[in-house]
């Protein structure tokens, strides 16, 4: 094996000295900029969907009312709740 002439192991070691560090935090820069990019894409795909129920909330009285009617169990008058979506350890006995 033939040995390498000692300048190069010099330049070796010079050269992780002074990019070394800088390396590693390029590296942690890029994964760091992949996790934000993944989470940019989850509040986008949010803000859409928030948008979308703003804009049928003040466009679709139908979808507001089936809304209401859920979410309060709210009726007419002359209508009966029937509510099928209790849960069963929460009933007093």
């Amino acid at each position: 094996m033939a040995k390498r002439p000692g300048w190069v192991n010099w330049a070796v070691g010079l050269g992780l000295l002074l990019f070394g560090p800088g390396l590693v935090q390029m590296a942690r820069l890029a994964w760091e900029q992949r996790r934000l990019d993944r989470q940019l894409a989850q509040l986008q795909s949010r803000q859409d969907a928030l948008r979308l129920e703003a804009q049928r909330l003040r466009t679709d009285p139908a979808y507001m009312e089936g809304l209401i009617r859920t979410t309060f169990k709210y009726a007419q008058p002359g209508e009966y709740v029937i509510p099928l979506d209790g849960d069963p350890a929460s009933k007093s006995h």
